[in-house]
């Protein structure tokens, strides 16, 4: 009998076995090392899904200036839109999100501000700057917050300012922050990248966890250090060192 033929074919499957057990190990590991933002995005999308079933009712008022009531019309129409996606940043287990919204527009200076369900809007800044729905979008998250508590104004609008840019704007408007000249506390547009870059690089969860606090009224500096690894001081002086600034960056009490 020759045995040459069942040699070769018993060399071949265990050659075959012997290739196919790493590739059977890689893919466990990389389910076992999968990246965490895989997960985070999951939960966001689930808070988004959840979000959306949350009617939402919005009344508009342009009796002092009749003239933006089609302009209002498509704010609105944007802010029903994405309250969804704003839930999905600043909602939390066991809150109810506000679900009644007024927009009024008066003949005042300014832009816009929010007060409890109400937000309020300059009607000549609209009139001059018609592409700025993000304004709006901006006072739809300070409704969404709900805090009750004294939180630092930088902390405040770094959230909300934080979900406009990096969540509704288009990429190409997101703010560029000067390393030499900013400070973390200068809030708006420069503190909604610092919080941008400690989502991207510490902790993925960290404006919802941060915002949650707030609203509990369990806002302290410490909070930083607990959910993105250092104090705020150090988290920032990294910030400016990865955008090209100087080592010890521009320092400010909070």
């Amino acid at each position: 009998m020759n045995t040459k033929p069942l040699g070769i074919l018993l060399v071949l499957a265990i050659a075959f076995r012997a290739t196919a057990a790493p590739a059977e190990d890689a893919t466990a590991s990389k389910k076992e090392n999968a990246p965490p933002s895989a997960t985070v995005t999951k939960e966001t999308a689930a808070k988004e899904a959840a979000s959306a079933s949350i009617p939402l009712e919005i009344t508009i008022d342009t009796t002092e200036a009749p003239e933006m009531a089609e302009w209002a019309a498509q704010a609105k129409d944007l802010c029903l839109k994405n309250y969804a996606m704003i839930l999905g940043h600043l909602g939390a287990e066991g809150f109810t999100p506000p679900d009644k919204v007024k927009i009024v527009f008066r003949n005042m200076r300014g832009v816009a501000h929010a007060s409890g369900r109400t937000i309020t809007c300059a009607a000549a800044w609209f009139k001059e700057h018609p592409d700025d729905y993000g304004a709006v979008i901006h006072e739809l998250c300070h409704v969404a917050q709900s805090y009750r508590s004294r939180v630092p104004s930088w902390v405040v609008e770094g959230i909300a300012d934080y979900v406009r840019w990096f969540h509704y704007e288009p990429p190409d408007k997101r703010p560029k922050v000067n390393p030499r000249r900013a400070k973390h506390t200068d809030s708006y547009r420069t503190t909604a990248a610092f919080f941008d870059w400690i989502v991207r690089t510490k902790d993925k969860t960290f404006v919802t966890r941060l915002n949650a606090s707030c609203r509990a009224g369990k806002y302290k500096p410490e909070l930083f250090q607990e959910y993105a690894g250092k104090m705020v001081e150090e988290l920032w002086t990294e910030f400016i060192a990865s955008i090209g600034g100087p080592s010890g960056g521009k320092r400010a009490r909070i």
